[in-house]
């Protein structure tokens, strides 16, 4: 997408200009007869400040009965100001057979006053020329019998331009609108697709559930579901429980040292360990106290009982 040029044809719009017979889209270059300009040297480093002093700078040099829009740009070490009257500019339009609907971009002959170094001849008596770096309209008889004019085309366009017309109070042109309409439209399909696909899915899974209830009715009460589901989560917890102890006690078996047997109850559970020698069975001792385990010794002999509550 280009957002800051355009490739719809110019139009120079000037007081001598002929009707227009055409219905496409152009973009249009005022010249001077139809904005005004001020040159200002100031302090401040972005567009945006610039702009915002624009009303001010400008108000002593226009008419006060105006709806006056501004447009700002650089000129080497200089801020150019200039403000231009749409609704002036769209009823001129209209008498040489222009709606402002047709125009596009919106450019001013100062943006490229070196191009009217030569100047363009905009009737038999007037020419559209450049005056100390400034574009400006003059009696043809001002210029020099020998002067050379040129042709007003396409290679007058600057960089950038301002919005007018159908565009005039909006961020973007029509064709960049356009064009995010296209990716939102196409984002809008995505999403529809993928909620029909979703809406299968979730169809498919009810049939299935369906199914299932119609082989297993005791299924389809509510309540019943919801006991099985706890009774199933009682037991898991109680089985990962009993994991959890194993794994515990396992830790306890250390080299030389045999399981002589192993209970595991709903509530109890109780594991007997044949050690070698007194080194282990103080050593597993110690491992049992460790982990809160309650631990004792069976007799003379080298056996350390292991009991605990699930």
């Amino acid at each position: 997408m280009n957002f800051l040029g355009s490739s719809k044809p110019l139009l120079l719009i000037h007081d001598a200009m002929p009707m227009v017979n055409r219905s496409d889209v152009f973009d249009i270059m005022l010249s001077p007869q139809f904005y005004t300009l001020k040159r200002e040297d100031i302090p401040v480093r972005y567009h945006f400040q610039a702009k915002k002093l624009a009303s001010s700078i400008l108000e002593n040099l226009l008419p006060e009965d105006g709806n006056y829009e501004h447009y700002v740009f650089k000129e080497e070490n200089l801020w150019a100001f200039v403000a231009y009257d749409p609704g002036e500019i769209g009823r001129f339009l209209q008498t040489r057979g222009i709606s402002t609907e047709q125009v596009s971009k919106l450019y001013f002959a100062q943006q490229v006053s070196e191009k009217f170094n030569m100047p363009v001849l905009l009737d038999e008596n007037t020419a559209l020329g450049s005056v100390q770096h400034t574009a400006t309209v003059l009696p043809s008889i001002l210029l020099p019998k020998e002067t050379r004019y040129q042709d007003f085309d396409e290679t007058f366009k600057p960089g950038t331009g301002t919005s007018f017309g159908l565009d005039a109070h909006s961020i973007i042109g029509r064709k960049e609108a356009w064009t995010i309409s296209a990716i939102f439209l196409i984002f809008a399909l995505m999403f529809a697709v993928e909620g029909m696909r979703y809406r299968q899915v979730v169809t498919t899974m009810q049939e299935k559930v369906a199914l299932l209830l119609q082989d297993y009715p005791a299924l389809q009460s509510q309540y019943a579901r919801e006991n099985i589901a706890k009774k199933y989560r009682k037991i898991d917890r109680e089985e990962r429980q009993k994991r959890e102890i194993l794994k515990g006690l396992s830790r306890l078996v250390l080299p030389g040292v045999e399981v002589e047997s192993l209970l595991m109850g709903r509530k109890q559970y109780s594991i007997t360990l044949k050690c070698p020698d007194e080194k282990s069975v103080i050593r597993v001792h110690s491992l049992a106290k460790e982990k809160q385990y309650k631990a004792s010794r069976v007799g003379s002999e080298n056996i350390v009982k292991i009991e605990g509550s699930l």
